[in-house]
């Protein structure tokens, strides 16, 4: 066993060394030639590398290994794997599958009595919950390393102390942060282990940064540097590059920042590391507008969100499912088993009862008379149930009805605000194309009305896009305008746009419906400009102020009297949008001095989803 394992794992590691994308073809190549148990282990072992980087891939062959251990029943590598597709489904993002993975995890590790991994596991969900519940992930890591304490297993119990460290650096207690940092590094440093070091020497860095202590900060980044060298880890090298771009960045040497950035966004692509790219494409974008340069921050911006769409693929969330009916139908068979109890149960009953009866010589005339009582009640109980039954059918009916109708309103809006804003652009264009006599810029206007179309088709598919987010950020509103008004201006002549932006903080998330809404709303007011208003300048802006965000659309169009357009279908509709999202609705409008649409939010609604 042993030599078919050190065969593979050379095999395994010279492709993670030549390329981490032919991983899984070396490894499945060398997969069939060993017996289950190798099977089951080599998968367990499976690099970290690799699975940071290829989670579906990973979690594949997590299930696979699963099944083989399901049929052994095999519980402690049963636990092992849950634990580790409790971490591939954390780094893919998916919190709430990370966690059930890892209490299956508990569960298999409880019927071995294995305190080392009990302990480790509940470490691990305290780490993964850092960011969504603070206190709960407090209560797991101290019950983690309350259980690790206990055991000689020190690599585990410094693993702890470093992710109990991050959990009070979050808590802004740097200095305790410092002390279990320092705990976990004494750990590693004498188990010589060169995985451990570096990332206990970055985590004190990160530290030391958080006090302005900045050349201690780069001396323990450059002593974990070296050490991931050696062992040529990519993925620590692009963790370490980004650590120094955010100390080059704090100290506002903005353009060692960037180099720095650029380095593990570099690195980070080649590894296929998603939520890294989408981290430093982040700073990237912030870095620039540091220095002004808001073209490129754009740029860094949209790669950000391309990231982010990319951690939210299709394939990982057919994955989910597939782990989440394998968890229902556990469920179910547990429920089954506990009915048939309660059946057997019933039925010992019954025959108990039976011997009473005939114990005591019940007449027949009884049991007739009892026959008939039953009878009866149980045509009172069906005649009750048939009235109650249509009594629903007839409130069902009722809702449907409703809920059509509400479905109507929604679609014609939708209609209205969207296809019909976009088609007024168009409509628009084709105006200005009577009066265009040079043949090369009617063909540039064709060119433009047919990216413009493009366009209309991609808005339908941002709504639906947006419907399946669980929340929108400020950011994703900012991108989304940006790129609607580019589309007005290029297919719109004598009218200029402007896109004010003055949030002093980012942290509000809209929810999908909020988001889509307000959307729309802005789409409208601008269309209902470019339609009616004869207006050679539209300005949006977007600001916050002490209790609310605001967004406002002006031009200085001609107006219009409340009484010749005040009722009218687009404006109803964008009162209703506002209503529905529970933001406050302006309209403000004076003849030949422009209009004015506000819709703002309490910032006490903008919570994070």
């Amino acid at each position: 066993m042993f030599n078919h394992l050190t065969l593979l794992f050379l095999i395994l590691l010279g492709g993670i060394a030549q390329a981490q994308t032919n991983f899984f073809h070396q490894f499945n190549q060398s997969l069939p030639q060993l017996n289950v148990e190798q099977q089951i282990d080599t998968i367990i072992a499976i690099p970290f590398e690799v699975m940071n980087s290829q989670g579906v891939k990973t979690i594949e062959k997590y299930e696979y290994a699963l099944q083989l251990s399901n049929e052994l029943k095999d519980d402690y590598r049963i636990g092992c794997i849950y634990e580790k597709m409790g971490l591939a489904y954390y780094y893919l993002g998916d919190y709430d599958v990370s966690v059930l993975s890892m209490n299956k995890a508990i569960e298999a590790f409880e019927k071995v009595n294995n305190q080392v991994r009990i302990g480790s596991t509940y470490a691990s969900i305290g780490h993964q919950m850092k960011r969504r519940n603070l206190s709960k992930a407090f209560e797991y890591m101290h019950k983690g390393i309350d259980i690790l304490e206990t055991t000689d297993d020190k690599i585990a119990l410094s693993a702890a102390y470093n992710n109990i460290g991050v959990l009070y650096q979050m808590k802004e207690d740097v200095d305790s942060a410092l002390y279990y940092f320092y705990l976990g590094y004494d750990i590693v440093k004498a188990e010589n282990d060169s995985l451990g070091i570096p990332y206990s020497l970055n985590n004190i860095g990160q530290a030391l940064v958080d006090q302005n202590k900045y050349d201690q900060a780069f001396s323990k980044y450059e002593e974990a540097f070296e050490i991931r060298k050696i062992r040529n880890d990519q993925n620590g090298l692009a963790e370490n590059y980004g650590y120094l771009g955010d100390l080059y960045f704090k100290k506002r040497e903005f353009d060692k920042a960037i180099k720095n950035y650029l380095q593990s966004l570099k690195i980070s692509e080649e590894i296929n590391y998603p939520y890294l790219c989408q981290t430093n494409s982040d700073q990237l974008a912030k870095t620039y507008e540091e220095i002004g340069d808001y073209q490129q921050a754009l740029v860094y911006r949209k790669k950000n969100q391309k990231y982010k769409d990319e951690i939210l693929n299709e394939t990982s969330n057919k994955t989910i499912a597939h782990l989440e009916v394998q968890f229902d139908t556990e469920r179910k068979e547990k429920e089954l088993a506990i009915k048939s109890a309660n059946v057997l149960q019933e039925k010992s009953k019954v025959r108990q009862r039976t011997f009473i009866l005939i114990g005591l010589s019940i007449s027949l005339f009884l049991l007739l008379l009892i026959g008939i009582l039953i009878y009866r009640q149980l045509k009172l109980k069906q005649k009750h149930l048939q009235n109650e039954n249509q009594l629903k059918d007839i409130i069902t009916e009722e809702e449907t009805k409703n809920k059509i109708y509400s479905e109507r309103m929604r679609i014609s809006r939708d209609l209205h605000d969207n296809i019909g804003s976009q088609l007024t652009f168009l409509i628009s264009s084709m105006d200005n194309m009577k009066y265009v006599s040079d043949e090369e810029k009617l063909k540039f206007k064709l060119s433009d009305l047919t990216s413009f179309t493009r366009g209309t088709i991609s808005q339908l598919r941002d709504t639906i896009w947006a419907m399946n987010k669980t929340s929108l950020s400020i950011e994703d509103l900012q991108v989304r305008i940006e790129e609607f008004l580019e589309l007005a201006q290029n297919s719109t002549e004598g009218i200029k746009f402007t896109f004010v932006k003055d949030i002093k903080s980012i942290d509000y998330e809209f929810t999908p419906n909020q988001g889509v809404n307000l959307f729309r709303i802005l789409q409208e007011s601008i269309n209902n400009a470019v339609k009616y208003a004869a207006a050679s300048h539209i300005e949006i802006q977007m600001y916050d102020n002490k209790n609310e965000i605001i967004f406002r659309v002006k031009d200085n169009g001609k107006g219009f009297t409340k009484e010749d357009n005040g009722q009218g279908f687009g404006i109803r509709n964008m009162k209703a949008r506002a209503l529905e999202i529970d933001a406050d609705y302006d309209l403000k409008t004076e003849l030949n001095k422009g209009t004015e649409i506000t819709v703002s939010f309490q910032k006490n609604t903008q919570s994070a989803v």
